[in-house]
Formats: C-alpha cells, sequence, structure tokens
C-alpha cells in the first residue's frame, strides 16, 4: 500500500466512522426513542413530562382519569375569583420550587392567615384572641422542634399530651376549657398533617419532613394553585413534536391495569383502550394504591412495596366555601376557631354529627365575602354524603350556634366543597409518616424505588408527593419527585450525552 492510499484509506474510515456516529444519533433520536407513559395528570406527572421533554424525549403520554389536569390541585371560580379546592398554600420560600417558578413572575403574596384569628367558647364566651394566638404558636413550636420529635415514640398525639398540655394547662386551669383548646389543636394539627386521627400520626416521622423558610402560608394573588401546573405544561409543549395536546395528554381514561410481565408496560383502560410504554411512571396518590394495587399491577407487586404501601398514611382533609350577600365579620379578622366545651358538644334535633367536628371559619381574601370551613377524617368523609344544600344549612347551623351573640349573620348565599374521598381516584387528600410506617420500618424510599421486569429492566417508576422523602404532602414535593423520575430516565439513556453529541455533530 502506498502512502496516498493508506491516507486516503485512513480518511475514508474516519469518514465513516464520523458518518455512522452522525446517523446513529439521528436513528437513536427518531426510531429509538423510548415510549414513556406516565399514570396520572396531577403536579408529579405533569412535572415527569415537562422535564421529559426538556431532556429530549418526545414519546410522552400522559393518562389522566379525571376530565381535567391538576390531580389534587383544583382550582375553580368562586365568589368572582379562583379559589382552591385542594392545595391551597406554598409553604416556604427557600428551595421550594414552587416559589422558584411562580415568584418571579409576582403570582404570590404573604397572606398572613391566621394573624387575628377569634377564639370562640360554644358558651358564647371567648378566649383572649392574644392569648389564643400565644398558645397556638407555642405549641407549634413544638411541633416543630425536630430534635425532640426524633427521639420520640409514639404518635403526635402522645407528644402533644406530655409536650403541649403543661403549657395549656398553666394558662388555662379551666379543666373544660384546657380539654375544648387541645381538642381543637388536635383537630387543627390532623390538618395540617393529613391524618384521620392524630393518633396514626408518628411523631418521629414528623421529623422527617422539612420545612422551607421563609413564609409558610404564601397565598396565590390570582390563578389559584392550578397557575404552577400550567407553567409545566407551557414548558412541557413548548416546540414540542407533538401536533396537538390531544396526543400526548388522554384525559377521561382509568387505567384499570398495568401489565409488565413483557419487555414494557401496557397500560390497559376502562374504556377498552391500551397504551403500551417501554416505562410507566405510576403518580396515583397514596389512597388509590392502597385501595387498587392489588387489582392494578399484573405481575403483583413484590412484598416490600405492598408493605409500604399498606405503612404509609392518607387522611382526608375536605374544605368548604361559603359566600354571604356581605362581610358580617370585622374587617381585619382572620376568621373564628372553634372550641367546643365538652359538655356541650350533644347534637341538636336535625344535625349532622360531622358539624360537631367543624374546626372553624376563616376569612378568604380571594374572594367576596367568603369564609372557608376544614374538616378532617370521618367528619370530612361523612360531610361528602350530604347535598350542598345540607352542607350549607349545617354550616350555618354551626355559626349561629357558636357567633350569634356577638353578630348578625344572614345565610350564605353559595356554598362549594371538595370530596377528596369519594372519588376513587383520589381517595384520600395527602400523605402523613404513620405509627405503621415507624413499625414496619418502611419510608418514602421504598415507595420511590423502581421495580425492574423479568428481564432486568426497570419499568415501572413511582412519583407523586408521597413518594418524596422530605417533602411529603406538599405540591413542590410532587413537582421534585416527577423530575426525579425524569432525570432517573435520562440517566438511564443518557439523553443529557446523547442531545451533546448531536449538537456539536449535526
Amino acid at each position: 500500500m502506498t502512502w496516498n492510499s493508506f491516507w486516503t484509506f485512513l480518511f475514508c474510515t474516519l469518514l465513516f466512522g464520523l458518518t455512522i456516529k452522525m446517523l446513529s444519533h439521528k436513528l437513536y433520536v427518531r426510531r429509538k426513542q423510548p415510549d414513556i407513559l406516565i399514570i396520572g395528570g396531577g403536579a408529579a406527572g405533569v412535572a415527569a413530562a415537562q422535564r421529559l421533554h426538556e431532556k429530549g424525549f418526545t414519546r410522552i403520554k400522559i393518562i389522566e382519569a379525571e376530565n381535567r389536569l391538576g390531580g389534587r390541585i383544583r382550582t375553580i371560580p368562586f365568589g368572582g375569583n379562583d379559589i382552591d379546592l385542594g392545595a391551597h398554600w406554598v409553604h416556604g420560600e427557600e428551595k421550594n420550587v414552587v416559589n422558584e417558578m411562580a415568584g418571579p413572575k409576582d403570582l404570590l403574596e404573604h397572606s398572613g392567615d391566621f394573624n387575628e384569628v377569634n377564639y370562640i367558647f360554644s358558651n358564647e364566651t371567648e378566649l383572649n384572641s392574644g392569648l389564643g394566638m400565644l398558645l397556638f404558636e407555642q405549641a407549634a413550636n413544638l411541633l416543630e422542634d425536630t430534635d425532640t420529635l426524633s427521639k420520640s415514640e409514639g404518635s403526635v398525639l402522645d407528644y402533644l399530651n406530655n409536650r403541649a398540655k403543661p403549657i395549656l394547662f398553666q394558662a388555662l386551669p379551666s379543666e373544660a376549657k384546657l380539654e375544648a383548646f387541645f381538642n381543637w389543636l388536635v383537630n387543627f394539627e390532623c390538618s395540617v398533617e393529613g391524618c384521620d386521627f392524630l393518633d396514626e400520626a408518628s411523631a418521629k416521622g414528623l421529623a422527617h419532613y422539612k420545612q422551607c423558610s421563609g413564609d409558610l402560608l404564601l397565598n396565590w394573588k390570582k390563578g389559584g394553585y392550578y397557575s404552577i401546573i400550567e407553567m409545566l405544561l407551557n414548558q412541557f409543549h413548548k416546540d414540542s413534536l407533538a401536533s396537538t395536546i390531544e396526543e400526548s395528554i388522554i384525559l377521561n381514561c382509568e387505567v384499570s391495569k398495568l401489565d409488565w410481565t413483557g419487555m414494557g408496560v401496557l397500560a390497559k383502560c376502562s374504556n377498552g383502550k391500551v397504551y403500551y410504554g417501554d416505562h410507566a411512571i405510576v403518580t396515583v396518590s397514596l389512597g388509590v394504591l392502597k385501595e387498587r394495587s392489588k387489582a392494578l399491577f399484573d405481575p403483583p407487586l413484590p412484598d416490600y412495596k405492598r408493605k409500604v404501601i399498606a405503612g404509609l398514611g392518607i387522611g382526608t382533609v375536605n374544605k368548604i366555601y361559603l359566600q354571604f350577600p356581605y362581610t358580617w365579620w370585622p374587617k381585619n379578622s382572620s376568621g373564628f376557631s372553634l372550641l367546643w366545651l365538652p359538655e356541650q358538644k350533644v347534637l341538636r334535633e336535625g344535625e349532622f354529627p360531622w358539624e360537631l367536628e367543624i374546626i372553624g371559619f376563616y376569612t378568604e381574601k380571594r374572594a367576596i365575602n367568603t369564609l372557608s370551613v376544614w374538616l378532617i377524617g370521618k367528619a370530612a368523609k361523612d360531610m361528602e354524603c350530604c347535598t350542598e344544600e345540607q352542607v350549607k344549612a349545617a354550616c350555618y347551623r354551626v355559626l349561629k350556634r357558636f357567633l350569634s351573640f356577638k353578630y348578625t349573620i344572614p345565610e350564605p348565599i353559595d356554598v362549594v366543597r371538595s370530596t377528596w374521598y369519594s372519588n376513587p381516584h383520589f381517595r384520600g387528600s395527602y400523605s402523613f409518616r404513620s405509627v405503621n410506617s415507624e413499625g414496619l420500618g418502611v419510608t418514602a424510599a421504598d415507595l420511590a424505588k423502581p421495580l425492574k421486569n423479568h428481564f432486568g429492566k426497570e419499568v415501572l417508576l413511582f412519583a407523586g408527593e408521597a413518594t418524596h422523602s422530605s417533602y411529603y404532602s406538599a405540591v413542590h414535593g410532587a413537582v421534585e419527585s416527577g423530575w426525579r423520575e425524569a432525570d432517573r430516565l435520562t440517566e438511564m439513556y443518557h439523553f443529557d450525552k446523547l442531545n451533546e453529541i448531536g449538537k456539536s455533530n449535526l
């Protein structure tokens, strides 16, 4: 071989190799794109789709059982503005991805909620508002003492009995008033933790939750919490290869079976349709997993996954919004917390038992002449069985029972409420770390762990607020979990590296 022939051969070999490299990338991107199914179109599912699209994945489908996206984010018009039947506040500012997205767009404001709450006993007397707020803040400080919580055994109820009751006793020597305030505090904390009963929530587990520093009660100025879904969707569909939204988002489609016996996953839907994915990111609520995981997965989930689903907790927290013909409460009031004296917590004729469990009536700044009501546990579930007219009448009865000695209260003119438990696509509001999960030794990381099929391929991935070790129960935790699973697939397919090769060579 002459030198000229050698150099010609070398040049042709390098050119051929470069051409193959370029064609390989094109074929990989255009023909070897994995099909990704995302089961559930809540914050986690939409965030996963947005991140996957950002990383170069193009064959993505969100399959959502409801007729809308958002999951447990549900923003609706009411009282002349947008209100949230689900996720409400943005909890914290620093290292909160929701605040990082919404803050620069000037969508959030400091709410000041609960700063001017009146505490009313059922015998038509009031607790000094300054004392009420002081006791509430002292109890809140105890529940933020992660060092003590992490060393605690038992439930959050045990913890409050041991730590908060002595403080309350010094300020409220009347046993009846002490019990009234303590019972209100327990119910309020249930609404925070998302449990039906506070003896279900683990004190040690509470220490695992990390608060983002800054204002923990940031309100949406307008648009409600659905604004975060819209921001994620806008990024997902920007320059998308999908010609229409319908190609990547399928609504009103309940997945009844996830068959992962083969190389990928078949999502079989109750309407008869079947979708294939090389991978499926399951983002359904913990409540749905508890109720349907045995029937949903084929083959069944491994024992450790079933154990974690049984161990982690989810409760029901519902909201009721009441609109009045005019604002009858003081201008700067944050609302009224209801303190039921034990001897007066008795049903009257025509009343529903859940009425006696109403935590309070609180002002809703985003809606005109509107108060919000919070219910937890069995009371929240029982309320869902009533008509909206019955709910409106019941709330009005309780208002008059507590406040007619001080205010002339008009009848509400409109009502709307959430029904998070009776909806089979949710079966609860948000997750918590239960005493049972501590006993079983299961964690959110166990729920988040992907599952491999018989061929050793990770085909089932899990996201959602319940899978987040630090920000469970929160929207920012749900968003981060969706990004986590998208990043897992990105690493699996080396999309970042391939995209860099493509940009440099094409």
